[in-house]
């Protein structure tokens, strides 16, 4: 059986730090990464790969970058000019370059169908070195490097790329943020992508913290929600062509403890807009002590203190979080409409190599939006070999209307990446659910993930399992019934035929009716021989346990053979040549009580009463033909 979220793992030759979707073709992934500059041996590169299919990653397109300048640390895939789809990318110049203030970190790729070309071509970038490709259906060219940082430190390098969703006929927003190894400060700078080398500035933002991540959000045409986010505080800025100077506003700190000792405050980890009015947050308790998913609502005014709409603490398995994605299942057609009923679909890539998905909806009544509760429902564990550096949505882009059995499946899908060279893409199933239109919500279906959450599993696991241990508990009370070991309840043996009844095993208690098979020749056992005689064999467990009850069903006649004591049961009227108990001599009598006694059967405590009414034989000769069982 397939299984509902199929997935496909490709291993590249290089250690992967960023990964992108074609936000306008949902089955092209670019990846990107390598060994530095130096002397490694692991190469610098960006790779193509086909993610059609559910369980196979195709590699495309491969180009190899300069192996005396930086991997390549952070991506993101935009929108098409003319047949060449965008790659902006993180790439640091040479160490010597670097030194002498030259550090072009800005690179922008054109990925283009490779029209036939074969064996191996030159991509020749418009400025600095040549980039190798493989012949492949694409072929990948440097289109332009620059340096948009102001800072004239060494050690900086671009940790963020972020663009802004595509519309058509609208410019695309992006910002870069300066990662440092030994300094805090932080810089942002925002552009647009109408240019290439360099783009368009739209200014930027200076903090004396490490921005955590950026997001952006489009509000109409040309108008651009842009927020970011350090360790502790949110900030955002309304963008248009008339305030890309102004400083972002602080909206949200996370609050520390109130423990007399050292303030342990949560930190932030990754942000992303949902609508204009909401930000998902992913924070990391202090102390490694888990990771929390939380809503941010904006005021309406845009100004002030975000309030916490919604929150859900992660399971306890995941003490840091080290990444987020999020994915629109119902986007806005443009920019300038609402954003109606829709799922949110998030993924959470923790320090233990998981990744866990959530979702959560949106509710839309005229002007009042509410979310719902934040709900797990996958979770997949040991993704990959080594830790997870990026994860990224494909672009679900919703069929035309209406929605008929003639429309082909729908899907989304997951990529990750780690430093153990490896991809894995997950395809996760969507479903069209209908809505009512008499509750304001939209007149066509929407898409929605339709798997059971995690919860849902668990409640129908035990579920199952209760009714499990009672039909087992059944099935073994009406065995035990027939077999006459318990109190009657379920009344089987009236249920059963007596012949499923044998088949149970010997009863205990044999069913009213039950015509007895025993056989007059017993079954050997290993200790005792069975003779055969006119009388019915009866083993010495059994004879003894009627001494003790005090029943008599005929004449039990004893005698000493080789195999040991033997005993044997016969009729009021039968021969059997013994002598009572009472017409034994005493020295006969201590003789058998010391045979009983050694093997177990007789104890002083007895008494001789219960040997009253046994027909013995010599104590050394045979007495009958009996037919003895013994233990």
């Amino acid at each position: 059986m397939a299984p509902l979220i199929p997935s496909a793992k490709a291993t590249l030759s290089y250690p992967l730090y960023a990964c992108d979707f074609d936000p306008l073709d949902a089955n092209r992934l670019v990846v990107g990464g390598g060994g530095g500059a130096g002397r490694s041996g692991v190469g610098n590169k960006i790779t193509v790969l086909d993610t059609s299919k559910s369980t196979e990653l195709i590699e495309v397109s491969e180009a190899d970058l300069s192996k005396d300048e930086d991997n390549v640390t952070s991506l993101a895939v935009g929108q098409r000019k003319g047949r060449a789809t965008l790659v902006y990318a993180g790439v640091n110049s040479s160490p010597q370059d670097v030194e002498r203030g030259k550090n072009t970190h800005f690179r922008v790729f054109g990925i283009e169908p490779a029209g036939g070309a074969k064996g191996k071509g030159k991509g020749k970038g418009k400025s600095g070195p040549a980039v190798e490709e493989k012949p492949s259906e694409y072929k990948i060219a440097e289109m332009g490097r620059s340096k948009l940082f102001e800072s004239k430190e060494k050690d900086i390098y671009q940790r963020i790329t972020r663009l802004s969703k595509p519309f058509a006929h609208q410019p695309q927003l992006g910002a870069v943020c300066t990662g440092r190894f030994t300094s805090p400060m932080s810089e942002i700078v925002l552009f647009d992508t109408s240019a290439i080398a360099p783009p368009n500035s739209r200014g930027g933002v200076q903090s004396n913290r490490e921005a955590v991540d950026v997001d952006f959000i489009q509000t109409g045409d040309n108008e651009y929600m842009f927020a970011y986010c350090d360790v502790h505080d949110v900030y955002v800025k309304k963008i248009t062509s008339k305030t890309d100077e102004d400083e972002p506003d602080l909206v949200y700190t996370t609050p520390g403890s109130r423990s007399p000792e050292k303030p342990a405050v949560p930190s932030f980890r990754a942000m992303r807009w949902l609508t204009k009015d909401l930000l998902l947050m992913l924070t990391n308790i202090s102390r490694d002590s888990g990771a929390v998913l939380q809503i941010l609502r904006l005021p309406p005014s845009g100004k002030g203190e975000c309030r916490i709409a919604q929150s859900l603490r992660l399971p306890d398995r995941i003490t840091k979080a080290t990444g987020m994605a999020v994915a629109n299942l119902t986007p806005p057609l443009n920019p300038s409409s609402p954003q109606d009923y829709t799922q949110f679909v998030i993924a959470v890539a923790g320090r233990d190599i998981s990744l866990s998905l959530f979702k959560v909806d949106l509710q839309v009544e005229g002007a009042i939006s509410l979310v719902t509760k934040i709900k797990a429902f996958k979770t997949f564990k040991d993704v990959h070999p080594m830790q997870i550096t990026s994860l990224a949505f494909s672009n679900f882009v919703p069929p035309t209307h209406p929605v008929t059995a003639s429309t082909p499946p729908q899907y989304l899908k997951l990529a990750s990446v780690g430093v153990s060279n490896t991809v894995v893409v997950h395809t996760l199933p969507l479903f069209p659910v209908p809505l009512s239109v008499k509750r304001g919500q939209s007149k066509t279906p929407r898409y929605v993930v339709a798997l059971p959450s995690t919860k849902a599993v668990f409640g129908g696991t035990v579920i199952l399992s209760i009714i499990g241990v009672l039909i087992a508990a059944i099935f073994i009370q009406g065995i035990l019934e027939v077999r006459g070991g318990v109190p009657v309840y379920l009344n089987a043996r009236n249920h059963l035929p007596v012949i499923w009844q044998e088949a149970l095993g010997r009863p205990y208690e044999f069913p009213p009716g039950y015509n007895t098979l025993t056989s007059a020749v017993p079954h050997p056992s290993d200790d005792v021989n069975y003779e055969e005689d006119s009388g019915s064999a009866v083993r010495l467990p059994g004879f003894f346990a009627k001494l003790k009850q005090g029943s008599s069903e005929g004449v039990y006649v004893l005698k000493e053979g080789p195999g040991g004591v033997k005993v044997a049961m016969h009729g009021e009227e039968e021969k059997h040549g013994g002598v009572k108990w009472e017409a034994l001599s005493r020295e006969q009598k201590e003789k058998w009580k010391g045979k009983l006694k050694a093997a177990g059967h007789w104890a002083e405590e007895m008494g001789e009463t219960v040997l009253k009414g046994v027909v013995f034989g010599e104590i050394a000769g045979a007495v009958g033909q009996a037919v003895a069982g013994g233990l």
